[in-house]
């Protein structure tokens, strides 16, 4: 007998000496990957088969001619048959993708199961899959009570928020909005001016772009802010700390853009049609093989899934990389953007006291004072 064969043997006695005991999806996935060595796991499930309940799993080969669907008892883990079939036709695409895209995931099973429990404030998982979720490589988690569904994406370990139409969810505006507050504010500040980033804010005036744009000579940021078609103020300010360090990078990467924030927009819109766009802001990324500037947009699709959509910004459309995840929402005052608000952030905010600073200005007074730095004890963790 191989040493493969004899593992899994081992393991299946192991598992059958703890009666009454549910092995887990964990136990499962290990299970159903010795039981058809040639597949590759792409879900697992729990069902009752002959008044016993089962975990089934679901695996293909690469060339997607053969499925396999193992069964183990869910108490003791033994065997209990395997079945071989043919793909459903109708699946194949899906799958085909899924697939390709296997590389990319940093979870498994295992580590997606606490994050969708923790967010549903359930745990009793009927079926966890691969999926694909607004474009993101996802786990798609199923509970018993025929509801319930949370999606893991598959990279990130974050959640993908799905929501209703009745939601309080972030202020979103049309691509085509942003693309014209674009166009306005670079018209706006003139030559030698760059737009590097918008955010859609709800006022009480209705809903505005803020557009940050940036003097690629002198380094100054400017906020352009415009509603209703038209641009309503014009505020120019210098970066601080964080800021500072993220447009020296851009800065001396800028050569290398060929992709701009309102091309970056307009591709959103392409692989999104109608989605409605949040933010939109620049990321730099150095690693050994080089430095990369992407756009991030952050958006809401039709369907109501949050999500940040990346793209390569020294790339032509569709030359370079363009990918989507889980949204990461920064908490207010979360200037270096961390994940967490603390003396770094505290230290940020003082270095600019007094300062117009708009991004920095979390209560909008027109100058970074004690009213931010109440809200930012407030978020203090």
């Amino acid at each position: 007998m191989s040493t493969r064969a004899t593992l899994f043997v081992s393991s299946l006695f192991a598992i059958a000496g703890s009666a009454n005991a549910d092995i887990g999806f964990a136990a499962a996935a290990s299970l159903c990957r010795d039981a058809a060595p040639l597949g590759t796991l792409l879900g697992i499930e729990q069902r009752e088969r002959n008044n016993v309940w089962v975990y089934e799993g679901e695996l293909y080969d690469a060339a997607l001619t053969t499925a396999w669907a193992p069964r183990f008892d869910r108490e003791t883990g033994a065997f209990i048959r395997l079945d071989v079939d043919a793909p459903n036709k109708s699946d194949l695409p899906t799958l085909q993708t899924i697939l390709s895209r296997l590389n990319e995931a940093v979870l498994d099973f295992a580590g997606a199961i606490p994050v969708a429990n923790e967010a549903s404030g359930r745990e009793d998982i009927q079926k966890i899959a691969f999926d694909l979720e607004a474009g993101i490589l996802a786990f798609q988690v199923e509970y018993f009570d025929g509801v319930t569904k949370i999606y893991v994406d598959s990279v990130t370990g974050g959640v993908i928020p799905h929501h209703g139409a009745d939601d309080d969810i972030e202020t979103t505006v049309p691509a085509t909005a942003v693309s014209t507050a674009i166009a306005l504010a670079e018209s706006t500040q003139g030559a030698g001016w760059v737009a590097v980033g918008a955010e859609s804010e709800s006022e009480d005036i209705g809903v505005l772009v803020e557009v940050l744009m940036l003097n690629l000579k002198s380094g100054m940021l400017a906020e352009v802010v415009v509603g209703g078609g038209a641009v309503l103020s014009s505020t120019e300010f210098e970066p601080i700390g964080t800021q500072a360090t993220k447009l020296a990078e851009l800065r001396a990467q800028w050569n290398l853009v060929v992709v701009g924030l309102g091309a970056a927009v307009a591709e959103a819109e392409v692989e999104y049609p109608g989605a409605g766009i949040n933010e939109v802001e620049f990321e730099v990324e150095v690693e050994k093989t080089g430095t990369t500037v992407f756009w991030k947009v952050g958006l809401v699709t039709v369907d109501l899934i949050e999500v940040d959509f990346f793209i390569d910004a020294t790339q032509p459309i569709g030359g370079g990389f363009r990918f989507a995840t889980a949204p990461v929402n920064l908490t207010p005052g979360d200037f270096n953007a961390d994940g967490a608000v603390n003396a770094a952030d505290l230290a940020e905010l003082l270095s600019g006291w007094g300062a117009v600073n708009p991004p920095m200005d979390l209560d909008a007074s027109g100058a970074i004072d004690a009213g931010d730095l109440s809200l930012l004890l407030q978020n203090w963790r």
